[in-house]
């Protein structure tokens, strides 16, 4: 879990230092912005061999049914595949138009989306922490919106575009936060089991859906 956590917090950070380098040293493709969030995944094939314990963990969720057809599974990759190619596509409009500072801070966001769409999806319940992330999160986006002026003057980007960025940028986080509800809905209802090589057929086969979706 430590290792994750590492790897996910180096990941996102270095990914949002170099795409905001990328615009600022003269890119303007938004698409190849988007690319490159979506085709990191080959990266994971060689997990596949990997064999699963023979005793799961408490972590792992099976529950004994009929599995799903190749057609129900198709359907949920490709569905979560749109879904994250566009959402990728509007992460990369706001980091053309936003400042890194402001960017992060708005992708932050995505917690109190990620609950809100979880206690509808997939039945979280609100605890108190949660309650005081989301309060949080709230408040530094509405003064966000008052900074709008002297933001965007600094950063040499019209309001219009800002206010673009912003939209783009809140609605990514929203998007995002409900990719994950349904993914997990999906691992619930539909394939009903949470396996290593599940979790690494969803990962991937998403991932390859946008990819393609992108291109």
């Amino acid at each position: 879990m430590a290792m994750y956590t590492l790897f996910l917090l180096s990941g996102q950070s270095t990914g949002v230092l170099l795409g905001r380098l990328y615009y600022d040293k003269g890119g303007k493709s938004k698409w190849l912005g988007t690319l490159v969030n979506l085709v990191g995944f080959p990266i994971l094939l060689p997990y596949y061999f990997i064999s699963s314990p023979k005793n799961p963990t408490t972590n792992t969720i099976t529950i004994h049914s009929n599995p799903p057809s190749t057609l129900t599974l198709a359907l949920v990759y490709v569905s979560l595949g749109l879904l994250v190619a566009a959402d990728c596509f509007l992460y990369s409009t706001g980091l053309m138009y936003l400042p890194v500072s402001t960017y992060s801070l708005i992708c932050a966001s995505q917690l109190a989306f990620n609950a809100f769409f979880s206690f509808f999806l997939n039945s979280q319940k609100f605890t108190p922490f949660i309650l005081n992330s989301l309060v949080l999160l709230t408040i530094s986006s509405i003064l966000l919106v008052f900074e709008t002026d002297s933001s965007s003057d600094s950063s040499g980007v019209s309001k219009g575009k800002y206010v673009i960025g912003l939209i783009c940028t809140i609605g990514a986080s929203a998007g995002y936060g409900l990719v994950l509800s349904l993914t997990q809905l999906a691992f619930r209802k539909v394939i009903k089991k949470e396996t290593f090589r599940v979790v690494m057929d969803m990962i991937v086969y998403q991932s390859l859906v946008a990819t393609f979706a992108t291109l």
